[in-house]
């Protein structure tokens, strides 16, 4: 199990916008964090930065106490990035293909019959099992959710982080998603980090809410966030924080 650690993460695209400003918080190993905030608010900028696709202005992030690239390098990250699914639906390729696209770090070290094994194993996971034989076009929003799902365990990772993995679907496939993340965490002991709009399903299964407005408005834990704080204004409007 893998946690990770924000110092002061701030980041902009230069010396008067800032996106990020001073962010600390810290994921304990095994936890299931949503964050929350309004559009434009940095809360994907943030993910990406966590994922180490971009660097921050400043500031750090240790995951498992290593640097990002430390991480990376041993295969314990997996992004699934927004609108992902959305963005390989034209794809001549079946379920069992794409989860195999996850496997990618792993040539060379898999025989065929392994490689079929993970997938198979993957797909049954996350309740995809019946859809391996077919297009990843033909199916519904939240069927992809799940294959892209299946993409990103597919590697073993310690540490799964998702932006907006909701987005585009109806609400009851958004709450099995959601469920299917729970049940993943905690069987599997994952932790997990995702950015979500919805707010009802996140803090009803994440153990941790993240509310980010540029800046950290509130980090804790979801019985709290719904109580004192889910109907504050700082959630729902961006601030243009650029302090």
């Amino acid at each position: 199990m893998t946690g990770v650690k924000l110092n002061n993460i701030t980041y902009g695209y230069n010396n008067t916008e800032m996106v990020l400003n001073n962010i600390s918080f810290t994921v304990q190993q095994g936890e299931f964090v949503v964050a929350v905030g309004p559009n434009g608010a940095g809360k994907s900028t943030l993910l990406k930065i966590i994922a180490g696709l971009i660097e921050p202005v400043a500031g750090q992030v240790l995951i498992d106490n290593n640097s990002i690239r430390a991480a990376a390098q041993q295969g314990i990250i997996a992004y699934v990035p927004q609108h992902y699914a959305q963005n390989t639906a034209a794809f001549p390729a079946t379920v069992e293909e794409i989860v195999a696209l996850g496997l990618a770090g792993t040539r060379g070290k898999l025989t065929a019959k392994g490689a079929k094994h993970i997938v198979d194993h993957m797909l049954e996971m996350v309740g995809a099992e019946q859809l391996k034989g077919r297009r990843i076009g033909e199916l519904s929003g939240g069927q992809q959710q799940r294959v892209m799902v299946a993409r990103a365990l597919a590697g073993n990772p310690q540490l799964l982080l998702l932006d907006e993995p909701t987005s585009g679907i109806d609400y009851a496939a958004s709450a099995r998603i959601y469920e299917l993340l729970g049940q993943l965490n905690s069987t599997l002991g994952i932790t997990i980090i995702m950015v979500s709009h919805d707010i009802e399903n996140g803090t009803r299964f994440a153990a941790k809410v993240a509310c980010i407005n540029r800046h950290l408005c509130f980090f804790g834990d979801s019985e709290e966030f719904r109580s004192s704080h889910a109907s504050m204004q700082h959630l729902w409007y961006y601030s243009g924080f650029t302090g």
